[in-house]
């Protein structure tokens, strides 16, 4: 029979020495333990992202808008000059999960061709590593005056840069540049498939650890969208080819062949160095 000094007593002042030792060992590396194990739960985890998405404020900006192939409008550059005016191009999306073509689409009922106009326009900014989206939040009413002007700046041409091939994470320009953090890899695939989906035109994100960062606007190989196309391949590991081509400050994927996957499993962590080898090719153009 045990003696009944080991035998713990809850309303005892003192516990018996052959439980309090455990019990003190026990508390002392839990309370060591615990904030190492918090410390490296937050070492593991991946940064936020710098994109700012501007909520709640409102910003007027006044340019050309361009409707093909996907809308942007285009304007001055900050501290260009008139002998050498430069331009930058910042896209337009709807409110929502939506594109802005439904919008546009009002603007040229009420206002006949916006071809060649200038339009003050407000809307929600974002923006991240130098591109930049204007969310039209007021819808119809986001469009502040219509002029034409005496003199339309001219329209700097494209510039081809040749057959590429890239490898990427395909997923939607409005959640990557700032509205969701994540915007990218396994959390966001399914509002990416939403916001692509109601016709966000889809941006190929690619970091191959080695030419840095950068995104593409991805259409079709005649500039038409692709987008219900491509929804079974968001948050997979894809590769594209197509035409590149740059225009102002934004570059424009022509996908004319099949896209590849590079790995079936959902991309969990899109900063990796991508994987070298393809997977079967799943047609995409016909």
């Amino acid at each position: 029979m045990k003696n009944d000094a080991d035998f713990y007593v809850g309303w005892q002042d003192k516990a018996s020495p052959i439980f309090a030792r455990p019990v003190a060992k026990a508390a002392i590396g839990l309370i060591v333990l615990t904030p190492l194990l918090a410390l490296l739960l937050v070492v593991q985890q991946r940064g936020f992202s710098d994109a700012v998405f501007e909520y709640g404020q409102l910003t007027t900006v006044e340019g050309q808008l361009i409707r093909s192939p996907v809308p942007f409008i285009r304007v001055p550059v900050r501290g260009s000059t008139s002998a050498t005016p430069l331009f930058e191009r910042i896209l337009l999306i709807g409110l929502g999960k939506h594109g802005a073509d439904s919008t546009l689409h009002q603007w040229e009922m009420a206002h006949g061709s916006l071809t060649g106009k200038t339009l003050r326009v407000r809307g929600t900014l974002l923006y991240h590593e130098g591109r930049a989206v204007l969310e039209l939040t007021e819808g119809a009413n986001a469009l502040l005056t219509v002029s034409t002007p005496s003199a339309p700046p001219a329209m700097t041409a494209s510039i081809p840069l040749g057959k590429v091939t890239l490898s990427g994470e395909i997923t939607d320009p409005k959640c990557f540049l700032g509205v969701m953090k994540p915007g990218d890899g396994r959390p966001h695939r399914s509002c990416a498939i939403r916001c692509i989906s109601g016709g966000v035109p889809p941006l190929l994100y690619v970091n191959d650890g080695h030419s840095g960062r950068n995104g593409y606007v991805v259409v079709g190989a005649d500039g038409e969208p692709i987008n219900k196309q491509i929804l079974a391949y968001l948050g997979n590991r894809v590769q594209l080819r197509g035409h590149l081509e740059q225009v102002d400050n934004w570059l424009m994927l022509y996908v004319d062949a099949p896209v590849q996957v590079v790995t079936t499993k959902v991309v969990d962590d899109p900063y990796r160095p991508f994987l070298s080898t393809t997977g079967q090719p799943i047609a995409l153009c016909h």
